[in-house]
């Protein structure tokens, strides 16, 4: 007769056995929840609860946010209370993709007479997915805190090394609530400051949610501008200036792409325009080799993101919002 064990022979105690089978069961729920676009048990929980207590200066409980301490005091001053900070993300594998010029001979694998520019539509939908997965999640959470809205949403877009293929997509923000307003059916998500949206609000605009699009574009230069590239015989091509068309109209497809998907998710919105417009434009070589000929192509990617908005009343006339465009660029080999 065993002394010590308090199991018996079988395994573990059996509160131990029980406490696994619960953190497994739970576990279970929430991938099952995540597949279908959900959060976690866990999040859903602690948000709940948080909504219940009244989070937020003057609640239940304390909050957290990304605010600055000028946009607190301000958002205290006009009635815009924090509740919590509120996340959505989104890890998604990428599947296979097809580069142009990879496979046969003769132009399309060494010098092409013209260019080539076309979406990868594999890698595009990967990141549209992830970001209506990470959006997703992020307003799932501001709605059980019983937010009015998401405010100062900030991205983080990334490419991992430690899983083949995969990218992540997360999306961070703090989620208010405005004093003496009926509770919303459904949180604004905004990109805009807290100043920023109490301003949409005063002029009697309202924010209807954050819009966005990703395209990820493919260019195969044509053979004068893998010419001028190369400098040709004894490098004569390099001795003049000129543009490298190919890459310019690769550009303007690769953006109007982008940006009319966007357009076209405000309009669905009902949307009167879209504010605060950041583009996030990269481009990284590609080196392809053959038939012993070398060329350098070039994968683009845009991301667009920003706040559609719509008048919500008629303290909007005559009032002119200026849409913004901040462009960050990059070259990455």
């Amino acid at each position: 007769m065993p002394l010590f064990r308090r199991g018996g022979a079988g395994g573990p105690p059996a509160p131990d056995r029980e406490a696994r089978q619960r953190a497994e069961a739970e576990q279970a729920a929430s991938r099952e929840a995540l597949e279908r676009g959900g959060l976690p048990l866990k999040a859903q929980q602690r948000l709940a609860e948080l909504g219940a207590a009244g989070a937020g200066p003057g609640g239940g409980s304390s909050f957290t946010s990304d605010l600055s301490v000028n946009e607190f005091a301000l958002g205290a001053q006009a009635g815009l209370r924090p509740l919590s900070q509120v996340m959505g993300s989104s890890v998604y594998h990428v599947g296979w993709q097809q580069m142009p010029g990879s496979w046969g001979g003769g132009w399309g694998a060494g010098w092409q007479p013209d260019g080539i520019s076309q979406e990868l539509g594999v890698l595009s939908d990967a990141w549209n997915s992830a970001r209506r997965l990470a959006f997703g999640r992020l307003e799932q959470e501001a709605r059980l805190v019983g937010a009015h809205a998401v405010v100062g949403v900030h991205l983080t877009r990334r490419q991992h090394e430690w899983a083949s293929g995969a990218i992540e997509y997360m999306a961070v923000g703090t989620a208010v609530r405005i004093d003496g307003a009926p509770p919303a059916e459904r949180p604004a998500l905004t990109d805009l400051s807290g100043q920023d949206f109490w301003k949409l609000w005063q002029a009697g605009y309202a924010p209807l949610g954050v819009v966005g699009a990703s395209t990820v574009f493919y260019v195969m230069p044509s053979w004068s501008t893998q010419w001028a590239q190369s400098g040709g015989f004894f490098g004569s091509g390099g001795w003049n200036n000129q543009e490298l068309s190919d890459f310019t109209q690769a550009l303007y497809e690769a953006r109007e792409v982008a940006l009319s998907r966007v357009t076209a998710e405000a309009k669905a919105l009902g949307a009167a325009g879209v504010v605060g417009v950041a583009i996030d434009q990269s481009e990284r070589e590609r080196e392809v080799e053959r038939n012993n000929r070398k060329r350098t192509d070039l994968i683009i990617t845009f991301h667009v993101l920003g706040t559609a908005i719509g008048a919500g009343s008629d303290q909007a006339e005559g009032i002119k919002v200026t849409p913004t465009v901040a462009l960050r660029t990059g070259v990455r080999q």
